[in-house]
């Protein structure tokens, strides 16, 4: 990777209005709060449901924060299905419902239980030589979506279709994992007015950046990946680039770069009025 390139993201992400942009990312959820066992569980939730529409996003995850009251990992380490889920009724955020919701409630409750905090769930499975976290995010998925379900489905199996397995694919099927690899980013990356720093045995250069739409064309756009298709193998070619321009922390330029592309003003195509304008435009190959 040139110095070039590593100047101009740099240069870049030092002009970047971080604080401005942060309205509109869910992020702004786990910043509300400031015990570490709330931000961990606020966190998870908010990145649970990072798909689809940003107003649409904010507002889910502020009324299920609604229901979570002033300590959301209190109130669901105490959470009880039969007792609870009457309160969830008419959930729904996009194609997940009420009983998804009790479901997901109901997984991070059995992690806090027999693991302590979901940093302890998810390091079990990490070791500190691990170059990335892909073994860690698999173990991770298998152990949260392998706590009994037999309250919740029929003949007490978790369905292949289930709506809970949605808010934890794996890396070994392929997916980009970009909800999952956004939470990691909040909670690994050190406290810097957007990432909250609230693990401390994950380092940020095993974090892979969460691939979504706008990192995958800017990626494309700017020389760290010539990939094609959006996965898990793309996700590792960027953050391989990226770990080489910063390999103590390749995330540094994450929520910049997807801001950019968010707020419209990286466009598909060259658009001689918005490209004229745009910050990385000596980097930029469109």
């Amino acid at each position: 990777m040139s110095l070039s390139l590593k100047h101009q993201l740099d240069t870049f992400l030092d002009n970047f209005p971080k604080e401005r942009h942060l309205a509109s990312d869910p992020v702004q959820f786990v910043h509300r709060y400031e015990d570490p066992r709330d931000r961990e569980v606020v966190g998870l939730i908010a990145s649970a449901f990072a798909y689809g529409n940003v107003k649409i996003i904010l507002r889910t995850v502020s009324n299920v924060l609604g229901y979570l009251g002033s300590s959301p990992a209190r109130t669901i380490a105490c959470f009880d299905p039969h007792r609870d889920s009457r309160r969830l009724r008419g959930f729904y955020h996009r194609f997940n419902t009420s009983r998804d919701l009790v479901v997901l409630f109901w997984i991070i409750g059995r992690t806090l239980q027999d693991y302590g905090s979901l940093e302890s769930a998810f390091a079990s499975a990490l070791s500190a030589d691990d170059v990335e976290v892909t073994g860690a995010l698999d173990r991770f998925c298998e152990i949260l979506l392998g706590f009994g379900h037999e309250r919740f489905y029929p003949r007490g199996e978790l369905q292949r279709r289930a709506g809970v397995r949605f808010f934890f694919p794996s890396p070994s099927q392929g997916s980009a994992c970009k909800r999952l690899n956004l939470y990691l980013r909040w909670m690994v990356r050190r406290e810097d007015g957007i990432d909250c720093g609230v693990w401390t045995r994950v380092a940020p250069r095993q974090l892979v950046i969460p691939l979504d739409t706008h990192i995958a064309r800017i990626s494309s756009y700017i020389g760290l990946t010539d990939m094609r298709s959006p996965g898990w193998s793309m996700a590792l070619d960027i953050t391989r680039s990226l770990r080489k321009l910063h390999c103590d922390d390749p995330l540094r330029y994450d929520f910049a770069l997807c801001h950019l592309g968010i707020a419209g003003d990286c466009p598909r195509r060259r658009n001689l009025e918005k490209c004229a304008r745009c910050p990385i435009l000596a980097i930029c190959r469109l």
